[in-house]
């Protein structure tokens, strides 16, 4: 062997050492890091543990097995959120702008499996300024890609033996992280550009009455699509009825596909902000259904405007669609049958600027077109000013064709009225506030009657039936133009909805109407 061989050979063997040597260093001295930060960086109320921890410095790798985490409230100890995952991933961490661009920078972070319960009404809020990060960062640190893999999530209401939301097989995924002393000040502590998620059931407890489930959910390119929704009441219709004090509407809603496109969301001045182009609801079908023999709930009901414009949040929703819907409503007045009802199907709407963000003059303006029971065309336009805090609205409606006696399988129960004849035209405008409304209301009917039936609402009184109809102008086609016409006012109970303004108008319209009381 030479001596420039021999030589070669201990120079390559010092540096395979040295190689060697070095990485067994630096792999010491970054799981010292690694191991210090999580012992003494994290906060008192954050405890942590896992089985294992492995370092491979070449790539830049560290991996944690069988990972727990607890968070606590700091003045009370009680623990309002825990954490577990298989595996937890952070790969290629550059060394490089560690040591020299003062910044942790890591290109994928993976959580394998987590299983997440949050437990809601144990978290105390911080009614203080946040003023101090919650985690002091002496460098920024940089993440290309976060990666949640089939999560499941449980959050769990205040009887502690409740789901108030739960979702299974959960992925997330979300690029280009920041996070610093800057972003931890906010109330989302980090900054984020594209972000994605997709799950396979996801449910929710609306209320201690109505559950919402959705089959399926994806987000992507920051659009959202909902399968298969279900807002569903949990009890029977009696059950229901048993169980409430003050009445209550029973529902039973789905939805086809629910589509929010070009979702933008976060905090401005630490207030929520959501803005969408235009939402679309693909087949949403609304059963519903009310007794009225449960005594009325007499808390005040806000208009849509106002109800817009008191949202804690700012919303902006440029457009909403309604694509072939459908609406079914029983009340139930007397307890000798199940209620009468009305329907509405093929619904098709277009609401614009249901918003609380817009500045008047513009208004959210409503357009529907649907047909109202069997086969009569109803249309639909309605506005108001989100900002106008007397909550004045436009409500203007036509309604072609109706055979009045398509009406009795809701007058019959309810009102213990039956009607004859047809309307073969309608038109009626309410103008109003949130105190009083005026509707003027022309209409072109044929042959009109009313018989009015005995208690049990299955014979008529001829007495009663012969003078109501004594007032009632039997056709129209005396007039002019053959439409008769009639105005009227209407004071709003504010202890009811919006719907019930609309009845209480459109009553007085028809009675100034067929009784020509209301003659101009």
């Amino acid at each position: 062997m030479t001596k420039l061989v021999r030589w070669s050979l201990y120079i390559l063997i010092s540096l395979i050492f040295l190689f060697i040597g070095g990485t067994l260093l630096v792999n010491y001295t970054i799981k010292n890091k690694v191991e210090n930060f999580i012992t003494t960086r994290l906060p008192d109320n954050i405890s942590q543990s896992y089985k294992s921890m492995s370092l491979s410095t070449i790539q830049g790798t560290i991996q944690f097995d069988s990972v727990s985490l607890s968070i606590k409230n700091k003045s009370d100890d009680k623990i309002h959120t825990r954490v577990s995952l298989e595996k937890l991933i952070i790969e290629d961490v550059s060394y490089w702008d560690y040591l020299f661009n003062k910044e942790i920078h890591i290109e994928d972070i993976k959580l394998k499996r987590p299983i997440i319960t949050y437990y809601k009404d144990l978290l105390l809020k911080n009614t203080e300024t946040l003023n101090k990060a919650p985690i002091d960062l002496y460098k920024p640190v940089l993440i290309d890609e976060l990666s949640i893999d089939n999560t499941t999530f449980t959050i769990i209401d205040k009887t502690r033996d409740s789901t108030f939301f739960y979702t299974k097989n959960l992925t997330i995924e979300i690029d280009d992280i920041l996070i610093n002393q800057e972003t931890l000040l906010n109330r989302l502590p980090v900054r984020f550009s594209n972000y994605e998620a997709e799950t396979d059931s996801l449910f929710v407890k609306v209320s201690p009455y109505e559950n919402l489930t959705i089959s399926n959910f994806k987000l992507k390119n920051k659009k959202a699509v909902f399968l298969n929704m279900h807002l569903k009441t949990k009890y029977s219709r009696t059950a229901l009825s048993r169980m409430l004090t003050t009445e209550r509407d029973h529902f039973d809603v789905t939805f086809d596909r629910f589509t929010v496109n070009n979702i933008d969301f976060g905090f401005k001045n630490r207030k929520l902000f959501v803005k969408t182009p235009n939402i679309i609801l693909q087949k949403p079908d609304a059963v519903i259904f009310r007794d009225k023999l449960v005594a009325d709930d007499l808390t005040i009901k806000p208009l849509y405007s106002k109800m817009l414009r008191d949202l804690t949040f700012d919303l902006t929703v440029d457009k909403l669609l309604i694509d072939t819907g459908s609406i079914t409503y029983t009340e139930k007045v007397k307890s000798d049958n199940t209620g009468g009802t009305i329907n509405f199907h093929n619904i098709n709407a277009t609401i614009e600027n249901a918003s609380n963000t817009y500045k008047s003059p513009t208004k959210t303006k409503i357009a529907i077109d649907a047909i109202f029971m069997k086969k009569t065309p109803f249309k639909v336009q309605w506005d108001f000013d989100v900002n106008n805090t007397s909550d004045q609205f436009l409500f203007s409606a036509e309604i072609d064709g109706l055979q009045a006696d398509e009406l009795n399988k809701f007058t019959q129960p309810n009102l213990k009225v039956m009607l004859e004849g047809r309307t073969n035209k309608t038109y009626f405008t309410i103008s109003g506030n949130h105190n009083a409304s005026q509707i003027d209301m022309r209409m072109n009917y044929d042959d009109f009657k009313i018989e009015i039936l005995n208690k049990e609402g299955k014979k008529g009184n001829k007495i009663l039936s012969a003078i109501a109809n004594i007032f009632i102008k039997k056709d129209s086609d005396k007039e002019e133009d053959n439409f008769r016409e009639g105005s009227g006012t209407a004071t709003r109970d504010k202890n009811k909805s919006f719907f019930n303004y609309l009845w209480l108008n459109i009553k007085e319209g028809l009675k100034k109407t067929l009784t020509g009381d209301g003659d101009k």
